[in-house]
């Protein structure tokens, strides 16, 4: 290993070192109110330059809390990438798809919802320059055609023009399933060009992530009233480490109970305890936070590592995200560390 590459990793792995403790998560938790949380996050934590900017603390909103850790995490991924420019092209490609994405998303979430536009997810200078995106357009988009036309002759329009259904409705869960099919696939595709022990490493952690995103989907779809013929045709039967049979299997469980028994047959379900599934994401990102923090640790790849490092980062930052939205449902302080995942390390 050069001394770049062992640079890079040092790097990460500093970074990881400067994440919250346990002790900061049980003052986070004990904290009344949004300019408490946002006070705590500037002047005891890592997030402090990124809450230093020019706004007022005391009438901070949990939408700027979350608009703010978002942007840290964007710098950070900035920030590596730049280090000693030791990430080569390819495998940077996948932050700058990560980083569509999340537009795109955003974009179509816009169209659905009423959060403020203006804490829709904005990359920097240095991804914007690299992406294709014209994102001021698709932030302009007022409906689903108008969307579907911002993203004309990017690589991702033949996707888009499948966002509106045979319905000729526009249904966000469609396109959130399309852009994760798109994101894997263009994945796999990136990582045919790394050698076999970092494709293997880099494929195993894509495949968990669509495996959680598959369980989680056919979960909230059943609980929604969707009839399973409409939930099988949008499940992603291409990756993942789920066998199509068992996802069909799974899709049909009759009940909570032959749900979970059949999830944890499976490599992300492996060991997981199943008792509450009202946040079914964060059962299964257990298992992803524990993969992500080896491979920070043991792997000698220092790509590996940056996108370890930036999955850990992605989950503190969830951490935090919900510890302010409990606070404004008034859960109490052992319910919110009840859906925190990996405080104790």
């Amino acid at each position: 290993m050069n001394k770049a590459s062992n640079a890079v990793l040092a790097k990460a792995r500093t970074k990881y070192g400067k994440r919250l403790r346990a002790n900061d998560y049980s003052n986070l938790i004990s904290c009344s109110t949004n300019s408490e949380i946002a006070n705590y996050l500037k002047t005891k934590t890592v997030y402090s330059k990124i809450f230093a900017a020019p706004f007022n603390i005391t009438d901070i909103t949990a939408e700027i809390i979350e608009f703010n850790l978002n942007k840290y995490l964007d710098e950070s991924i900035e920030e590596i990438c730049r280090f000693e420019n030791t990430i080569n092209d390819d495998f940077f490609s996948y932050f700058v798809l990560k980083s569509d994405m999340k537009v795109i998303l955003s974009a179509a979430r816009n169209l659905v919802s009423d959060y403020s536009r203006a804490f829709s997810f904005m990359p920097t200078d240095f991804f914007k320059k690299k992406s294709e995106l014209k994102i001021k357009k698709l932030y302009e988009s007022s409906n689903a055609k108008e969307l579907i036309k911002a993203l004309q002759r990017t690589k991702y329009s033949k996707i888009a023009k499948k966002f509106i259904g045979e319905d000729n409705l526009f249904d966000f869960s469609k396109v959130e399933v399309l852009l994760y099919d798109y994101y894997a696939t263009a994945s796999k595709q990136l990582a045919q060009k790394f050698d076999k022990k970092t494709r293997k490493e880099f494929n195993q952690i894509i495949d968990l992530k669509i495996d959680n995103f598959n369980i989680c989907y056919i979960y909230r779809q059943k609980n929604a009233g969707v009839d399973t013929d409409e939930i099988s045709k949008n499940i992603i039967l291409e990756h993942g480490t789920i066998a199509n049979s068992k996802l069909l299997d799974i899709l049909n469980a009759q009940n909570d109970h032959d749900f979970v028994e059949l999830v944890q047959t499976t490599k992300i379900g492996k060991g997981i305890k199943m008792e509450d599934l009202s946040y079914i994401e964060g059962v299964f990102e257990f298992n992803l936070w524990k993969i992500n923090k080896h491979y920070l640790r043991f792997s000698t790849n220092p790509n590996i590592c940056v996108l370890a490092y930036i999955n850990l980062c992605m989950n503190e930052i969830k951490n935090v995200v919900h510890i302010v939205e409990g606070k404004r449902y008034n859960m109490s302080n052992d319910e919110i560390q009840k859906y925190l995942i990996g405080i104790d390390d």
